[in-house]
């Protein structure tokens, strides 16, 4: 019986993935984790942990697998060697599910409505909150993510943010298995009721929500977006270089400043340049490439190096647009080891044909009085603070990355997706613009106008030019952030406890 809910778990952690992009079957996000708390309902602390336990492993190893091709088609280990790798964070990971289950069982006081309709859903989003911090964080396959594609829910994305719709997302799904167990057992409690009542509210308040504009039309450019097509392991070579600079001066023949009769940005992607830029020569860098005019910018991956002589992963606005963003949160074993100690042998090993990079300090908008971009890099994107911090002040969002490591498998669909949930999020466009793809353009409401596919076989430059609508102001998620809603979170937690000890203690 007890093996039997284990695969049941496994099972229905691979499932949900489909929910997810490429596949985009949202619906299932209604279903599983009712499912699961089904699963989990009547189990003790033990088998609750070993249950929720298979269901992360599963929602890992099939989620996340794509992360195997970085490891052996660029780290040089054996499709044996990676797969296990991968495997073994997919284990590591799914320690997150099991212990927030766990939390919830332990402090479950048997009040069925309230387990039901607030503490489970919270002990969901305990599990990703958690991931989001913790050790090096990997805020990644939040269910949340999958209401960008949901028709039913995309109204509420600029209102409660990722954790919010999440929590959203598997109410509902307790909600429709309470209706179906209702149905079933012929029964009418306060449970059913309530659950029809929220059901019909939420998805009949979501249409006037979804053409609600939170934010206001200041004005346009004209992004061209590029996406390089070079191999990585080209990339960081010589040829590789030279490539790259005769692209961008083609780039800029196409784009006379001249010619334009609009405000104009090129869009390259995360590490373009791979030559090292000093920051206290940055303004000859930028005059090199292209001198200050009124109508022509541009925004370039570079390493720079500071005085420090630490390398940082940054971003430059050149021509008529300034500014410097270097990256906070870096990719561990991609651009540093963390515990280095113990890691180093292995970073060694995957030989990865790069430097070490540092969290660099600069984080400024790049634009001019009328283009204020705020900036992300490559899965800077999942975390929610990079835009929170600077939503106020920017118009349009920008997000700067290389999935060439993971090939054309799940991930860059997955990333793409965070962009398109970033954008609802803030109510603004967001260029995307990636080394080998997906690049695009998305609207404000999480949908893409236009995009580039990936491809690791291309070897020519593409791009496509699309006019941006700037949008100023903050959505209530922007403006309130995350705190309330994890403090209501906490409150959650706290509650049950109480309810926890009373019932304990009327036992005695």
């Amino acid at each position: 019986m007890y093996f039997s809910k284990f695969f049941a778990g496994l099972f229905l952690g691979s499932l949900i993935v489909l929910a997810f992009q490429p596949f985009n079957y949202w619906f299932v996000t209604f279903l599983i984790p009712g499912l699961l708390y089904q699963l989990i309902k009547t189990e003790g602390v033990k088998n609750t942990f070993f249950i929720s336990y298979f269901f992360g492993f599963g929602l890992w190893a099939f989620g996340i697998f794509w992360i195997e091709n970085s490891i052996t088609v660029y780290g040089g280990a054996s499709p044996i060697l990676g797969s296990f790798l991968t495997l073994l964070l997919a284990a590591f990971l799914s320690l997150f599910q099991a212990i927030s289950f766990t939390a919830f069982k332990l402090v479950s006081s048997h009040r069925k409505t309230y387990e039901i309709f607030l503490l489970f859903p919270a002990a969901w989003v305990l599990s990703e909150w958690l991931r989001e911090f913790l050790l090096t964080g990997f805020p990644w396959l939040y269910i949340g993510y999958t209401a960008v594609d949901n028709s039913l829910l995309q109204g509420y994305i600029p209102i409660l943010g990722i954790f919010g719709i999440g929590f959203l997302i598997v109410l509902i799904s307790q909600m429709f298995l309470a209706l179906l167990n209702g149905l079933r057992d012929f029964t009418q409690s306060k449970s059913l009721y309530l659950s029809y009542l929220v059901l019909i509210i939420v998805f009949i308040g979501n249409q006037p929500l979804k053409n609600f504009n939170w934010t206001e039309s200041t004005g346009k450019i004209l992004a061209t977006v590029v996406q390089p097509n070079i191999d990585i392991k080209e990339k960081w070579t010589q040829k590789g270089l030279q490539k790259i600079q005769s692209a961008i001066e083609k780039k800029l023949n196409q784009n006379p400043p001249q010619n334009l009769t609009q405000s104009s940005v090129i869009f390259w992607p995360e590490v373009t340049l791979t030559s090292l830029i000093q920051k206290d020569r940055i303004n000859e860098f930028r005059n090199n490439i292209l001198n200050e005019n009124n109508m022509l910018g541009m925004v370039i991956g570079a390493l720079s190096e500071n005085k420090s002589e630490e390398i940082n992963n940054s971003l430059i606005g050149i021509g008529n647009i300034s500014g410097i963003y270097d990256k906070k949160i870096l990719v561990p074993f991609g651009e540093y080891v963390p515990f280095s100690g113990l890691f180093s042998v292995f970073f060694d090993f995957f030989n990865f044909n790069r430097p070490q990079i540092f969290s660099g300090s600069k984080s400024e908008l790049i634009g001019n009085d009328l283009i204020k971009i705020s900036s992300a890099i490559c899965y800077e994107i999942a975390y929610q603070n990079i835009f929170l911090s600077n939503s106020k002040k920017t118009n349009i969002l920008f997000n700067a990355s290389n999935d060439n490591w993971f090939g054309t498998g799940l991930g860059p669909h997955q990333h793409l997706q965070i962009a398109r949930f970033r954008a609802a999020e803030h109510q603004k466009y967001l260029v995307r613009s990636t080394s080998t793809g997906i690049s695009a353009l998305i609207n404000h409401h999480g949908q893409i106008i236009k995009k580039i596919e990936a491809s690791t076989h291309k070897n020519e430059l593409e791009s496509f030019q699309e006019d941006v609508i700037l949008k100023s102001g903050q959505t209530p998620y922007a403006y309130f952030g995350k705190n309330p809603f994890l403090f209501i979170l906490v409150i959650i937690f706290f509650i049950s406890a109480i309810l926890k000890f009373k019932r304990d203690e009327n036992l005695f």
